[in-house]
């Protein structure tokens, strides 16, 4: 013991609440100096607040949100823990000094029932604490693990940090650190687990069993990354917690957030149980302006995305109603009533899209109307504008609930034959949430055009027609939604649900399941097709991600992209709802590009596998076993399809049994962009190249204001409809045409523009790919 006093002499501190800045969510409390914890006594109605600089507990009205009172402390208090029975305060002392000035590591424990006060010293520097139900404290420090009894003010090492690493499957690098120099800790809701991450250039984390007292890995250790930002946090009964923007369950990890800095600094994240979600800020690129977004958490789904005074810097605390959430702020504390946020300004569109379909024969000025409200009911000021020229709108501002007219004059899209797209902008100086844009199509549809227009908002990566029922399936990932749609009327039946950013879809051979791979979830979803529920889906291999998923008569396979960026392919067993990785692929080496795309064969006897850097790949399900690997161009790209004929294509290329280039498909009428084979003959669709800064979008490019949208379109000349799966269509018209196998040569004569062009490539959220499949 090095000494004992009371507190209540501590010098006062009053600093009042920041206002709520207009357009804003959020107070934010000055401290004086850098929080660097919190923890939440509501049982006395204050926060305590770590004022890591100033060396003192702040400690915060939950009333009117002021310091009302500072605790004198050692030194650099860097963590701290209040005991479920709201009787003790531990508080953690980072003084790992540089010589010649002695280390001041220590721990405080302070009795808030009799105001008296201990202090510890420590053999190693504390990194973090965090208390379990049964009373005692989890103290992690630079080496080791130690259960602090406050009661009896004894330690007890019960694992060390490089003891608790070894444990990890599969061992982790034999040059990962022993040590570590950054930690964030938490418990659960219910208190019988305590989450942990720690690092310096790598990462793990570890939970801690408190009925058992057992200490075992979390499920990531990482040699070469980090994983920011530096908070860890648990859901109501800890099967699930955020360690940065890592979700992990018991086998691993199951969704991530893909866009994001690793800043240790910026941003936090906190469960909210009852609500079933998530409030994080993780930053997508260094230095953007601080957003609050709320989401899903179950498959990270944005709802909502607010925009905050300041960035949060770390731990984050739900009130026991969950209607208040506290975090570490930049100037100390950021209070935010999300539970009140259904009466905070915000706005938002009554249409994500707007479509005009074009008359050729009138060329006159054509209005729609869209509302513009606040989800609260409130009267929110808004303004709406359009950038492109031929797209108006009036009134341009006004005060929620509104109606506004979108005007299109048609004359300023008359070289245009497919569909452009313009972008309308909402902001507002009082509303707190970043409003979606709203996309305009103007299609341009001459009389020779053939095809029904079916409009899809949204970010679209794929599209599959059931071989069995009247339906088809379009992914959208933004939504992490499969759509489902009738096939004779084009009309949304269902969406479900699926992990993180859904990629892509297959069909197992037995018609049955429905699988969907995920680009930021590490698991693939199943879905009874009979009855469109999810099922349990196939964990993935540690590590690995989805990104295209075929099923043959055999095995069922998806290429995966690995965390250390490294390209595979990898075996799924839905019985056991496992995947593996093959050590080899027959006699080839199991690596693909990081741009690949899996075909089946319709009748289950293989499967295609394209590559970007122009490699292809045959999986024989009769052998089981990959028998063909070519490499015979330099570059692959847009459609890919495999017949029950063996017959193969890949990009322009149409390929034998053995993958052999047998025929190049022309290029004159455009890009690449979708095929499918029907018995002898099949269906194609090109894109004429644009320049991008066409009134719309180019096929493939996205839309640089970061709306992420794609329309669908159905020609006559298909079996099925054709889905846009890039961020929005070409303003020039689409060809379809019909080949005839046994005389491809002749095929292009029966050429037909489409009334809408359909995309090359596919562009997701984080991952971009140059295949594209938009014919079903």
């Amino acid at each position: 013991m090095l000494h004992k006093s009371y507190w209540w002499s501590a010098a006062v501190l009053l600093t009042l609440a920041c206002p709520v800045w207009a357009g804003t969510f959020g107070n934010v409390v000055a401290i004086g100096g850098q929080s660097s914890d919190i923890a939440l006594d509501e049982s006395r109605g204050v926060l305590y607040i770590a004022n890591f600089t100033a060396n003192r507990i702040d400690v915060m009205s939950l009333s009117d949100y002021t310091i009302q009172t500072s605790i004198n402390v050692a030194p650099q208090p860097s963590s701290l823990s209040l005991s479920p029975d709201s009787r003790f305060l531990v508080i953690t002392h980072f003084g790992n000094n540089a010589p010649p000035t002695p280390s001041n590591n220590a721990l405080t424990v302070i009795d808030l029932t009799t105001n008296g006060k201990q202090t510890f010293a420590l053999g190693n520097p504390p990194l973090g604490v965090a208390f379990g139900i049964d009373g005692r404290a989890l103290v992690v420090t630079t080496n080791d693990y130690l259960l602090f009894d406050p009661v009896l003010g004894t330690t007890q090492e019960i694992d060390t940090i490089s003891g608790v690493v070894a444990k990890t499957l599969p061992v982790p690098p034999a040059n990962f650190p022993s040590q570590i120099t950054t930690a964030s800790m938490t418990a659960s809701g219910d208190g019988l687990t305590i989450f942990g991450m720690g690092g310096s250039t790598s990462a793990f984390t570890f939970v801690y069993d408190v009925t058992r007292q057992t200490l075992l890995p979390g499920g990531i250790v990482t040699s070469n990354g980090a994983l920011g930002p530096k908070v860890i946090s648990a859901n109501q009964d800890g099967s699930v917690y955020l360690a940065g923007w890592a979700m992990v369950d018991a086998k691993g990890i199951t969704s991530y957030f893909p866009q994001n800095t690793n800043q240790f600094n910026v941003g936090t994240t906190v469960f909210d149980s009852s609500r079933g979600l998530i409030y994080s800020q993780i930053p997508k690129k260094a230095g953007e302006a601080p957003v609050l977004t709320v989401s899903d958490a179950d498959n990270l789904t944005v709802r909502w995305r607010l925009q905050l005074p300041e960035n949060t810097a770390g731990k984050s605390v739900l009130s026991s109603d969950s209607n208040t959430m506290y975090s570490v702020s930049d100037s100390g504390v950021m209070v935010l009533p999300v539970g009140s946020l259904a009466n905070v300004p915000r706005i938002t569109a009554s249409v994500e899209d707007v479509i005009f379909r074009g008359n050729f024969c009138d060329r006159s000025v054509t209005t729609q109307q869209l509302t513009i409200t606040d989800p609260g009911g409130g009267n929110t000021p808004f303004t709406i504008s359009s950038a492109t020229a031929g797209i108006s709108v009036s009134p341009a501002s006004g005060v929620t609930p509104a109606t506004v007219n979108v005007s299109v004059d048609p004359n300023a899209f008359q070289g245009q034959s497919g569909t452009s797209v313009g972008m309308l902008t909402l902001t507002s100086t009082k509303a707190v949430n970043i409003p979606s844009q709203v996309r305009v199509l103007v299609n341009s549809k001459s009389p020779e055009q053939r095809g029904t227009i079916v409009d899809v908002p949204g970010m679209l990566t794929d599209v599959m027609a059931d071989p069995q029922r009247s339906r088809f399936y379009v992914i959208r990932q933004d939504k992490n939604q499969v759509l489902v749609y009738d096939g004779t009327n084009y009309t949304q039946i269902a969406a479900l649900r699926t992990g993180n950013m859904p990629q892509s879809m297959a069909i197992t051979f037995d018609r049955r399941y429905l699988l969907v791979g995920n680009a930021a979830a590490q698991y693939v979803n199943v879905y009874d097709l009979e009855t469109l529920q999810p099922l349990d889906p196939i964990r993935l291999p540690t590590g690995h991600i989805a990104l295209s998923v075929a099923a043959s008569a055999n095995a069922i396979l998806a290429a995966t992209q690995f965390f250390d960026g490294t390209h595979h392919l990898v075996r799924l067993d839905l019985n056991s709802r496992t995947g593996t990785m093959p050590a080899t692929l027959g006699v080839f080496t199991n690596t693909t590009d990081a741009n690949v795309a899996l075909a089946a064969s319709p009748n289950g006897s293989s499967i295609l596998v394209v590559e970007g850097d122009g490699s292809v790949m045959l999986y024989d399900a009769v052998q089981d076993t990959f028998t063909v690997s070519r490499k015979d161009f330099t570059a692959l790209s847009g459609a890919y399809a495999a017949s029950a004929f063996g017959q193969y294509l890949a990009g322009n290329n149409l390929l034998n049994a053995s993958l052999v280039p047998v025929q190049t498909l022309e290029s004159s009428s455009g890009a690449s962009s979708g095929f499918a084979f029907v018995d002898q003959a099949a269906f194609r669709t090109t894109v004429p190249v644009v320049s991008s800064t066409s009134a719309s979008s180019s096929s493939g490019t996205g839309t640089s204001s970061g709306s992420s949208s794609s329309s669908t379109s159905s020609s006559t000349s298909t079996p099925s409809p054709t889905s846009s799966t890039s961020t929005g269509p070409s303003p020039a018209a689409g060809i379809v045409q019909h080949l005839d196998l046994t005389n491809i040569s002749g095929s292009i004569t029966r050429a037909t523009r489409m009334a809408e062009a359909s995309l090359v490539g596919t562009t997701g959220i984080s991952t971009n790919s140059p295949f594209s499949r938009t014919l079903a």
